[in-house]
């Protein structure tokens, strides 16, 4: 790959440059009143790459063009480096738009279509030469000047549709969904050039996708939302590790729900009864008595059963002990997932990960095995149970 030329990176997101506050989008449909926002809220940093994150008819995407201005929100302000802007046309804001379709000009070659926006702005020739060479350096485009668009990979679309973006140095680069196009190994190429490109330019990126893996491996911050509402916002590993609804738990990730009852609270912790014993956990405040456990699969550990006759759960040291049979083995490659059928009747999927190093197939359980379920009380977390 060819070098890109030094450019500083942009580290500091204390200052925010898009400011959401309280924006509705309400659509009159033939089945009557869709509500598709409800009540946003939102600061975009300067500099940071925020991903806009959940399942299709959530409303990222209709979020994303009130950013750009394609469409206008029914109540609320959008601002932009502090000043409204929601009587501001799209032509008119410091925004760029990556689409899903990278919507070349088939006619035009490389060149022509990253200095498309350039000359529309009546940019001089010379200045075009430099910055059209500069981002075609840092999008490894260098010699593919004179092709057309049809004459190129997927991946190298993907990055045209980009440089032409970013040549005309917008205050915030929008992606629609971009790599949904590519096949599963050059998306994954793609996203890391993505977020290389991003923090080499310190452009202030809002991402959106459905792709779970893709925002956490990109993100600086993840918004998940669900029905035109905001779930959480956070930092991947804090999205994934602590999430604050049932939901966020369930949309990112695999995870484990089991239902539990408060017994006590107090300065030492939540005291609750959970597959029939009782435990100390972490108690994250903000919930009432309706509430249910989350536990990743990978924070059960599977050890074989010393005594098949053994049918009781219990819990010592912090921990749950839990007798029961493994029910189903997915081989992933690096893991394998156990689904494991507890003897209470509880359902309980277990990750293992592995080399060829540490396991062999003699390792791990077989179906039909006796395992013992262990689980620490800091990797169960309470969260809010959908309504």
């Amino acid at each position: 790959m060819t070098a890109a030329p030094s450019v500083p990176i942009r580290t500091s997101v204390e200052s925010s440059v898009v400011e959401v506050s309280g924006v509705q989008k309400v659509f009159d449909t033939k089945r009557g009143r869709h509500e598709a926002l409800k009540s946003i809220d939102l600061q975009i940093h300067d500099g940071e790459f925020l991903t806009i994150l959940g399942p299709s008819g959530c409303g990222k995407t209709t979020l994303l063009r009130i950013l750009a201005g394609f469409e206008q929100p029914t109540a609320g302000v959008v601002a932009l480096d502090g000043e409204p802007i929601n009587d501001v046309p799209a032509n008119k804001r410091p925004m760029a738009m990556v689409f899903q379709s990278y919507a070349l000009f088939p006619h035009l070659t490389v060149f022509e279509n990253i200095a498309y926006g350039l000359r529309i702005a009546k940019t001089p020739r010379d200045e075009i030469e430099e910055r059209v060479g500069v981002v075609m350096s840092i999008m490894d485009l260098a010699g593919l000047e004179q092709r057309l668009p049809t004459q190129l990979s997927g991946g190298q679309q993907q990055r045209v549709a980009l440089a032409r973006s970013v040549v005309i140095r917008p205050r915030v680069l929008l992606f629609d969904e971009p790599l949904s196009n590519l096949d599963a190994r050059l998306r994954e190429q793609m996203r890391s050039e993505l977020r290389r490109i991003q923090q080499q330019l310190g452009i202030t990126s809002v991402y959106v996708t459905h792709d779970q893996t893709e925002a956490m491996a990109m993100s600086d911050r993840i918004v998940v939302m669900s029905e035109g509402r905001i779930e959480q916002v956070g930092a991947p590993h804090e999205i994934y590790r602590r999430p604050a609804t049932l939901f966020v738990a369930d949309f990112i990730g695999k995870a484990n729900v089991l239902r539990a009852s408060a017994l006590k609270r107090s300065s030492e912790g939540l005291s609750v009864s959970v597959l029939g014993t009782h435990l100390q956990l972490h108690d994250p405040g903000g919930l009432d008595e309706d509430f249910v456990l989350v536990l990743r699969p990978e924070d059960v550990t599977l050890t074989p059963l010393d005594s098949p006759n053994d049918r009781n759960i219990t819990a010592k040291d912090r921990h749950i002990q839990a007798p029961g049979w493994v029910r189903r083995i997915e081989y992933l490659g690096a893991a394998t997932q156990f689904t494991v059928e507890l003897n209470d009747g509880t359902l309980l999927e277990a990750m293992r990960s592995h080399s060829l190093a540490r396991d062999s197939v003699g390792d791990l359980p077989g179906e039909g095995d006796g395992v013992l379920a262990m689980v620490h009380a800091d990797a169960l977390l309470a969260v809010k149970p959908r309504p």
